[in-house]
């Protein structure tokens, strides 16, 4: 996905700083790129290969983010459920705040793989229960607030993944809701020393 085109302000010893320029600035998240490198180095200066890309797509609107893919299919990491919050995507919100339900956070790290089940019930839907994790990473959760350490949203955007165990209408009894959640908590053992759940 065409990006835009920056340019560096400042070199630093770790990273460039860069500023996004106007040039191709009417293409940014429309244009589908390939470009068929296969080489093992790490960094590749893309001034000299220009040529070699090839334009797959042109969408009419920018890129917002794949589709709703149903109830049974979300997959979502960190990143791509702030992205579906700032570009506000109706398919999205629209399902998911008009359910309950049980949902799993999955924490990947080099070290181990924990996980962290939750419901959306009372007045909440799923997607505002999941926008409280954009805010904060741990969304009031004891056991993910030490886990992120004092790492903040960053260590949420590497090793989050959100995904959706069991979806229930709006107007399903709290104690149904929780009943579910602590079924899915047993079944995937979450109380234990590998889960992050503390109750």
């Amino acid at each position: 996905m065409f990006c835009g085109v920056f340019r560096v302000t400042e070199r630093r010893a770790e990273r460039y700083q860069v500023e996004l320029t106007e040039q191709g600035r009417p293409f940014v998240r429309r244009v589908k790129l390939c470009f068929p490198y296969r080489g093992r180095m790490r960094r590749v200066n893309m001034e000299n290969r220009l040529e070699e890309f090839e334009v797959l797509e042109i969408l009419c609107e920018p890129y917002s983010g794949r589709p709703f893919p149903g109830f049974e299919s979300i997959d979502l990491s960190f990143r791509e459920l702030e992205i579906l919050r700032r570009d506000n995507r109706p398919d999205w919100r629209a399902a998911l705040d008009n359910v309950r339900g049980v949902y799993l956070i999955i924490v990947r790290t080099p070290r181990a793989v924990r996980r962290y089940v939750g419901a959306a019930h009372g007045e909440q839907g799923i997607w505002s229960r999941w926008v409280e994790y954009l805010k904060t990473g741990h969304g009031g959760n004891v056991a993910l607030r030490e886990l992120m350490g004092g790492n903040g949203l960053g260590y949420c955007r590497r090793h989050f993944r959100f995904a959706l165990l069991e979806h229930m209408s709006r107007n399903t009894l709290d104690r149904l809701v929780q009943d579910r959640e602590a079924h899915w908590k047993r079944i995937l053992g979450t109380r234990g020393p590998g889960g992050l759940n503390r109750n």
